[in-house]
């Protein structure tokens, strides 16, 4: 009975010491969801024409009928801030286009999960700089850019924003 016991406390012990699995939940993307200004409970279809990222010569540019309720979009990682400039079609008047504006700042930390894993850089204290979108247009969830790493699609990421429309 004995040299059970300590067996097992034996192998409790060395499972302590084994490495970990490398799941990083570093990610360089921010999540924003697009919310009912009327009915905050709801998703709205946004009809988005192109978003523009600092620090990048590329512009997303979308089809004229694509709608999206959430997108995951980079942020500059050379640099502690990116605006985001929004292009979309208006909501009274499709004929019309909408242009926002969304400045984020947030702190880079480079942290090493494990000598095998390495170091992976993560991004934090999120915060508004500049935005031409009103204070009751926009809501602050997770400052913090995370994904679950055992998750996939949009969902594995934080909600950082949501704005309203």
């Amino acid at each position: 009975m004995r040299v059970a016991l300590l067996f097992i406390i034996g192998a409790c012990v060395a499972g302590c010491f084994s490495e970990g699995d490398c799941l990083i939940s570093a990610t360089n993307y921010m999540h924003i969801q697009f919310k009912k200004k009327t009915n905050t409970a709801l998703d709205s279809a946004v009809a988005m024409t192109s978003i523009a990222v600092s620090g990048t010569d590329s512009i997303f540019v979308f089809k004229n009928d694509t709608t999206f309720h959430e997108i995951l979009i980079p942020v500059d990682i050379h640099n502690v801030s990116t605006t985001f400039v929004f292009a979309h079609q208006s909501l009274t008047d499709t004929s019309v286009t909408a242009m926002d504006t969304l400045q984020v700042g947030y702190i880079p930390q480079s942290k090493i999960i494990s000598k095998n894993c390495g170091a992976y850089t993560f991004y934090q204290n999120l915060k508004i700089l500049k935005t031409s979108l009103s204070a009751s247009q926009i809501k602050t969830f997770n400052t913090s850019l995370l994904k679950d790493p055992t998750s996939s699609g949009a969902a594995a990421y934080a909600i950082n924003y949501q704005i309203f429309y």
